[in-house]
């Protein structure tokens, strides 16, 4: 008897990890992902600069006492460089140039895997030169380009595919890339949901009434919530609701479509009423590529699982 039901587990786990999937929802992140990147890159090209250099934003002692020394970033490529004649501006420059070219290559899937790679460096150097300008979209940008060098997601949608004249057969491959991205960020809102309810500001509703009334974040005149209190603190315990059951109800068919709903439609609330544009945008594309995409075909599973 217990010998049956360890085995039944080890079959269902087998197959939550390893039963071939397709690799069109990892191919549609990545376009995704890379898409906001260049977004982001188009939205701050005027101020490169300003953001990058030695004289821009944050200057001097300041500016080495924000940025880890140990990391990578622009002004050790100077270093480098310099016996050839670079200055600052040259290799600001190279940089983003650089990383742009690659963001571009990344999305139309040549040599994804090498690009994937290059843009995550790039990305990186760019995050540790200027380490207080980074904000949640280039964290969760930064982790996820990472998993973008491990898995096949240049199996669909892609030039290397195209090369390859395949029609993108499943593989248990593009499944455990799915799963481990899709448990990342399970146990992202999970973390997030429990670091939230620890306090009493989201219970009370009081964190997002300073969210929408506070200049950096206002949008709109959301000053008539103070006369219905009872709006914010519902909003807030939805989010810490959506959050905390993440990690559990985005599984279940039951629940899937519900949850995928909602945090869209969380993730597009903070894109309209926080003005933080890009940081909803990604998140939304998170979801909606991992939990939103079927990974499943039904025709090809079928003959892949037949060999």
């Amino acid at each position: 008897m217990m010998t049956s039901a360890i085995e039944q587990i080890r079959l269902r786990f087998t197959e939550f990890m390893l039963k071939p999937a397709s690799a069109t929802p990892l191919a549609i992140l990545r376009i995704t992902v890379g898409f906001t990147l260049l977004l982001q890159a188009f939205m701050v090209s005027s101020i490169i600069f300003k953001i990058f250099s030695s004289s821009g934003y944050i200057q001097g002692e300041l500016a080495q006492a924000l940025n880890n020394p140990y990391l990578p970033q622009i002004a050790h490529l100077q270093y480098l460089l310099s016996p050839f004649g670079a200055n600052e501006t040259f290799c600001i420059l190279l940089v983003c140039f650089s990383y742009v070219i690659g963001l571009f290559l990344l999305i139309a899937g040549w040599q994804t895997r090498l690009m994937s790679f290059l843009v995550w460096l790039l990305h990186w150097i760019l995050m540790n030169s200027a380490q207080s300008t980074n904000y949640g979209v280039d964290h969760y940008a930064h982790i996820f380009l990472f998993y973008f060098i491990w898995v096949p997601c240049g199996s669909a949608w892609s030039i290397d595919a195209w090369k390859k004249g395949d029609l993108n057969p499943p593989s248990s491959t593009a499944r455990i890339g799915l799963r481990v991205l899709q448990l990342h960020l399970c146990i992202s809102y999970l973390m997030s949901g429990i670091e939230k309810a620890q306090g009493i500001q989201w219970w009370n509703g009081e964190l997002l009434w300073r969210a929408l009334t506070l200049p950096v974040y206002r949008q709109f005149d959301m000053s008539w919530l103070a006369y219905w209190p009872r709006l914010s603190m519902i909003a807030g315990w939805g989010s810490l609701f959506l959050e905390l059951g993440y990690c559990v109800l985005i599984w279940p068919k039951l629940t899937r479509k519900i949850w995928v709903a909602g945090i869209i439609g969380m993730h597009l609330g903070i894109f309209i009423f926080l003005g933080l544009h890009l940081f909803g945008l990604f998140m939304i594309f998170l979801t909606a590529c991992l939990f939103g995409l079927s990974a499943e075909d039904s025709l090809l599973i079928d003959r892949v699982s037949s060999k």
